[in-house]
């Protein structure tokens, strides 16, 4: 009994694990927006960090939800504002409520 008391725990502890996570990711593409919004020039470094720690995504893990927002992320430098703009909440919808 006490060993599955653990488990359920343990899953609990990873389910809060990945809500957090991707609150984190939400949180980055919505400050990515705001960097944008200011035509400051570092958003493209921002985006950057944001494409290496999805390459760093454990292969096991990856579904199409990751394929298509890394490709759509990927694309941003070469998108007008407005298309930027809907591309980070298509993104943003992307990513798990868990």
């Amino acid at each position: 009994m006490e060993s599955h008391i653990n488990i359920e725990s343990g899953l609990e502890i990873m389910n809060s694990f990945k809500e957090g996570y991707n609150n984190k990711m939400r949180s980055k593409l919505f400050g990515l927006l705001c960097e944008r919004e200011k035509d400051n020039s570092e958003w493209e470094k921002f985006l950057d960090s944001i494409l290496i720690e999805l390459m760093g995504y454990e292969e096991e893990r990856r579904t199409i939800n990751y394929y298509i927002l890394y490709s759509k992320l990927a694309s941003l430098r070469f998108l007008r504002f407005n298309y930027f703009r809907k591309t980070i909440f298509d993104c943003m919808n992307l990513i798990p409520e868990e």
